[in-house]
């Protein structure tokens, strides 16, 4: 594939000794492009990975997102600049079969993946990375695009299947009538990495504020995030919906959901009987999300009215500092303390779901040392400034988390609290920073593990390690006393996972769009 796509692009440019040089460009762009995207998020390149553009750029620093443009774009604009317009029949025909070749895997992919089967393509379900290695970059992220397309048109006949649709209300059904009926309140920070577990780290104090050091002791645990280093609405959408972030239909689930129900937890709840709610401290249209929590479950979405929200709101990023950038965890706290206050005040026989999702912390992790002085040095090699910042803003962040559980038992003491990192931030250099300083000692999996804190009834408690989907699981059986699961199956086979997030992405992606892609194969 490489040496036909380099051909390809030499045989429509103008003669000359630059042109070998302008057709290798954007094959060097892809190449290097497709391991600095592994490297600094571990996770292998697919083609729908390019819809997430914008929001890249949203959170980049300006240059930064110069640099990134000019790199994209620049071997593109070369390549146009070098065609030989007057042997139109050589760009016309190279034209025409790649965009015959583009209908193909969009409209007919099952034609493209049994060509890959037929040339001998190595598959690797357990690592990307390995399938990788195997087969190419090109022809990997072909593969992964065909059964992108592939998953897409399948959902129409999950949709059909009625088992799922009466497991959901059998699981809403058990909550109303056998729950304890407590309320839920469900934190997703961003980037919320904890500096103790760097074993190559020294630091000049303890990064955990006395406070919270008292608060949780050794009792916090671990999650498996589904992502590394970004991509914060994977992490929320297998906390939320109970199955694993696969990508079969897209690199981010929330940008397939349009609004319909999908049966997730929050909605499970609410048919439940449960007030279901979502604060978010960044912007509504950030991966999607006001379709996404809808479809999710969610009756009450809120957004800081500073950043557009349609409807009524009761959080303000008005106190957010220009030296940051996002509304500081304290901030987002105090606000949802008095929102969860009058709530239950104003309803005290209906229980409320209250997730909340944090954005503090987001690389490149700036501090504003007037409000949040530095406190903590890092003795580290080689040094990296990420690290220290976001050292320094754990003392801050764990401060505020202290004194947020306190206050959300006093309120409510007999509810569970669970307070989960979305992924680990990329730091310096992404996967190899964490190699470096030692994570965790570098266990297998590790640059996915991330801190969960536990409250049952006030008291942190300690779990086992889980992954983020099986916390819809933890929280059923705190509402069911343990009875849930006996009930239910709360630890389904890969098969079953596999079964379930498909059933409930062809709700999410709605009844117009699967018809559609009832595509016929040639």
């Amino acid at each position: 594939m490489l040496l036909a796509l380099y051909w390809a692009l030499n045989f429509v440019l103008r003669p000359g000794k630059l042109a070998p040089f302008v057709a290798a460009l954007p094959i060097a762009v892809f190449y290097t492009g497709y391991d600095v995207f592994y490297l600094a998020w571990g996770n292998i390149f697919k083609v729908i990975d390019a819809q997430n553009l914008p929001l890249l750029l949203k959170v980049l620093p300006m240059a930064a997102r110069v640099g990134l443009l000019i790199v994209l774009f620049l071997p593109f604009v070369l390549v146009a600049c070098f065609i030989d317009y007057r042997k139109y029949r050589r760009w016309q025909s190279a034209t025409g079969i790649a965009v015959l070749f583009v209908v193909t895997l969009e409209l007919w992919p099952g034609v493209i993946l049994s060509t890959l089967e037929r040339a001998g393509f190595q598959t690797a379900e357990w690592s990307n990375a390995e399938m990788t290695n195997e087969n190419g970059r090109l022809t990997t992220t072909l593969y992964f695009e065909g059964m992108r397309r592939q998953s897409l048109a399948d959902t129409a006949i999950y949709r059909a299947r009625g088992d799922y649709d009466t497991e959901l209300s059998a699981t809403a059904d058990f909550i109303r009538n056998h729950g304890n009926h407590r309320n839920v309140h469900l934190v997703v920070l961003e980037s919320f990495v904890d500096p103790t577990l760097f074993s190559g780290v020294t630091f000049t104090r303890d990064p955990r504020h006395p406070d919270f050091a008292k608060l949780a002791g050794d009792a916090q645990s671990f999650s498996i995030s589904p992502v590394f280093g970004g991509q914060t609405a994977q992490a929320e959408f297998e906390a939320l919906c109970g199955v694993p972030a696969l990508q079969k239909l897209s690199g981010i689930e929330f940008n397939d959901f349009t609004g319909e129900s999908a049966g997730c937890m929050p909605g499970i709840l609410a048919k439940a009987g449960y007030s279901t709610t979502v604060s978010n401290a960044f912007e509504p249209n950030y991966f999607n999300s006001t379709k996404a929590y809808t479809g999710i479950g969610f009756q009450n979405i809120y957004f800081p009215a500073e950043f557009g929200s349609a409807s009524p709101t009761y959080l303000t990023a008005r106190n957010v500092s220009t030296d940051e950038s996002y509304v500081f965890d304290g901030d987002l706290f105090e606000q949802n303390l008095a929102f969860v206050a009058r709530t239950l005040h104003d309803s005290p026989d209906r229980p409320i779901l209250n997730y909340v999702l944090g954005i503090y912390g987001h690389e490149p992790h700036d501090i504003d040392t007037e409000r949040r002085p530095l406190v903590i040095s890092v003795n580290s090699k080689p040094a990296d400034e990420q690290l220290m910042r976001a050292a320094n803003q754990y003392w801050y962040r764990t401060q505020a988390i202290a004194h947020y559980v306190q206050a959300l038992a006093k309120l409510d003491p007999k509810g569970l609290i669970v307070i989960v990192s979305d992924h680990l931030p990329p730091l310096g250099k992404g996967v190899k920073s964490y190699e470096e300083f030692r994570y965790l000692n570098n266990v297998e999996n590790s640059t996915h593990l991330n801190r969960i804190l536990i409250v049952k009834n006030g008291k942190v408690v300690h779990y086992k390690t889980i992954h983020h989907y099986e916390i819809p699981s933890l929280v059923y059986q705190y509402l069911s006393g343990n009875e849930f699961c006996v009930e239910a199956n709360c630890a389904p086979s890969k098969g079953a996972l596999a079964e379930k997030y498909m059933s409930l992405m062809a709700r999410a992606v709605g009844r117009q769009t699967t018809s559609e892609l009832k595509s016929p194969q040639p």
